[in-house]
């Protein structure tokens, strides 16, 4: 047959079109039973022609439900008369699917009438897949942006519109629902002080060379005079248009986050607060990492040392003040993260040369996760405060002994006048009173004698065994003139059985002494005073109680500071310098007790508690 007779019959034209094309032919008589397939279809069903012609779907696929639907769009067509395209899954006899899109038209014979379906596909699984692909990323990004709390646009750059949801529609007052804006309807709500900022931001955004990734935090001025602070992410998805890439579409999210602005504002507000105290501190303020190592220091400190802020960043107390003194400051660090408490101290090192002494406040610093990761320290330089206190000492004890010298001779000739015999009654009383002035006067001196001692280490205790009965008859024994002179009542209540104490019973005689005397001279005349005994809790307990003047409520937490009774009106007048009860509480402190003070006000009376361990039988 020749080229040109091909060509007069459409027929054979037809089939080797039929023949040669990628695309799966196929034609079906009225009972569905395939009369057609061309080799694009064979392949596609994994059947060859005798396997497939004379045969329904039913026959041939190996999905009942999938053949039924193949046949029923088949009759479709033919019932109808009208063309129709649909997209149709077709399992394959490996277990797989795929899919096509499938044209059928009517076949009709010489008369008109319908005598059976033909139909033409085209394979569209892999962009079927894509696109489910595409539909499963949009599903989860849409759970991940509602899961964190953000809301949601989708950018079209080719007509510059936003289709926004309904949440950030109401985040941005321009709707109650979702819609489509124009692209500047979002830009004109951007606080005029970011919109420039922002809107390079998106140029480079935009920038094909980059990555189209956009994280910014920005302000929104609502049409109600609102603030809010967005945090905004970007992506933009690049296409090649008209041979150029240009951005097609953008994904953002969107979440308010004012008021973790507002609190990160306060928060560096705070830390610039704490950095300028910090740093303006006139105290040495410093921290070191659990090797030793400075990580914070301020102007003081590092003005101290000679150093630079970089100098300073690293550095250890080694380095600085050499090993012997660093170790006694490391020694304070270790027991601050091993106790996690703070800890009041004197440090000593030396200073270009030179001596110097701290008071010194250390305290643990913790992380996150509760743990110890540096000491922070607080240094006040106090050399010129302990020199002065040390010479302070110095005086007190040079003082008391120039004092006493002459009291010996003083004594000596009292004692002389008292052996002369009868004096006139006017000379009596003027050698009583200088008695009593004298012994005032011994008294006063021993106290500065022994605040001299104690203030310089120097009190030596001579502890033996005793028990209260024996401390407190010596005590009494030596203020019982004074008490009696004021015309004061007395009273002792002790335990049946000896309480059994360890101590200097001197020193112990001396506290009690003291408290008596300390009531008498205190209470008015006629008053009276009560010595209390008894044993609770593995201590010695003793009261000493007074019906006489009384302390003030804020008086009261200082009485045992020294020279306290010149500092408060209420106690003046009454003689003594003041140090009677601060001697009485390092005396009691030596011995490992306690004492406290109290009064139920100016007026009425006053008790001393002291508190002695017992000694172990």
């Amino acid at each position: 047959m020749t080229a040109a007779s091909v060509f007069d019959h459409p027929g054979l034209l037809a089939t080797a079109i039929a023949q040669a094309t990628d695309d799966v032919m196929f034609a079906k008589d009225l009972e569905c039973r395939y009369r057609f397939a061309n080799p694009a279809t064979l392949a596609a069903l994994g059947r060859s022609e005798h396997e497939i012609l004379g045969r329904t779907d039913a026959e041939i696929v190996a999905d009942p439900e999938a053949a039924q639907r193949l046949m029923a769009a088949d009759r479709r067509v033919m019932a109808s008369g009208e063309p129709a395209e649909s997209e149709e899954a077709v399992p394959m006899p490996d277990g797989a699917v795929r899919y096509w899109l499938t044209r059928k038209m009517p076949l009709r014979g010489e008369s008109g009438n319908v005598v059976g379906v033909l139909g033409i596909a085209r394979e569209i699984t892999q962009s079927k897949l894509a696109e489910a692909q595409r539909a499963a990323t949009q599903l989860k990004l849409e759970m991940g942006i509602q899961a964190a709390g953000l809301v949601m646009a989708e950018i079209d750059y080719r007509t510059n519109l936003n289709h926004i949801s309904g949440e950030l529609a109401r985040l941005l007052e321009l709707g109650e629902g979702p819609l489509t804006v124009p692209r500047q309807a979002i830009f004109d709500r951007i606080h005029p002080e970011d919109r420039d900022r922002y809107l390079e931001a998106i140029a480079r955004t935009l920038d094909p060379a980059g990555n189209g990734h956009l994280a910014r935090d920005v302000r929104a001025l609502l049409p109600s005079g609102e603030v809010r602070w967005l945090h905004i992410r970007l992506q933009v998805v690049f296409a090649r248009i008209d041979g150029r890439l240009q951005p097609e579409r953008g994904i953002c999210a969107a979440r308010e986050v004012t008021a973790e602005m507002v609190a990160e504002r306060k928060l560096r507000a705070a830390q610039r607060l704490t950095h300028s105290v910090i740093e303006g501190a006139g105290a040495l303020v410093y921290a070191k990492d659990l090797q030793g190592r400075y990580i914070l220091s301020n102007q003081a400190w590092r003005r101290l040392h000679g150093l630079s802020e970089e100098q300073a960043q690293g550095i250890t107390d080694e380095q600085i003040f050499g090993a012997e003194a660093a170790a006694r400051l490391r020694a304070n660090d270790r027991m601050v993260v091993q106790s996690g408490q703070g800890l009041l101290t004197q440090e000593r090192a030396l200073l270009q040369g030179q001596p110097a002494i701290f008071r010194t406040s250390k305290f643990p610093l913790y992380d996150e996760t509760g743990q110890i990761y540096a000491v922070c320290g607080v240094s006040t330089d106090v050399t010129d405060v302990v020199e002065a206190d040390r010479r302070k000492d110095e005086f007190i004890a040079t003082l008391a002994h120039e004092l006493r010298n002459p009291l010996a001779p003083i004594r000596t000739g009292l004692e002389i006048l008292r052996r002369v015999g009868e004096l006139p009654p006017a000379a009596a009383r003027t050698r009583e009173m200088m008695e009593r002035q004298l012994t005032h006067m011994v008294r006063l001196v021993d106290d500065l004698l022994d605040v001299s001692r104690i203030s310089r280490g120097k009190l030596e205790l001579r502890q033996v065994p005793l028990t209260l009965d024996q401390v407190l008859a010596d005590a009494l024994e030596t203020c019982q003139h004074g008490v009696a002179a004021a015309g004061h009542t007395l009273s002792l209540e002790l335990p049946p059985q000896p309480v059994p104490l360890q101590g200097d019973l001197t020193r112990l005689a001396q506290v009690f002494s003291n408290l008596v005397n300390n009531a008498a001279r205190y209470t008015p005349r006629g008053g009276h005073i009560q010595v209390r005994g008894r044993v609770e809790g593995g201590e010695a307990v003793v009261e000493v109680a007074d019906d006489g003047s009384g302390i003030a409520a804020d008086v009261l937490p200082r009485v045992f500071e020294m020279f306290a009774q010149g500092q408060h009106s209420q106690l003046a007048g009454q003689g003594g310098l003041g140090i009677g009860l601060w001697l009485v509480r390092k005396l009691v402190q030596l011995h490992g007790g306690s004492i406290e003070a109290a009064s139920p006000g100016v007026g009425r009376g006053s008790t001393f508690t002291v508190r002695l361990p017992l000694r172990h039988r």
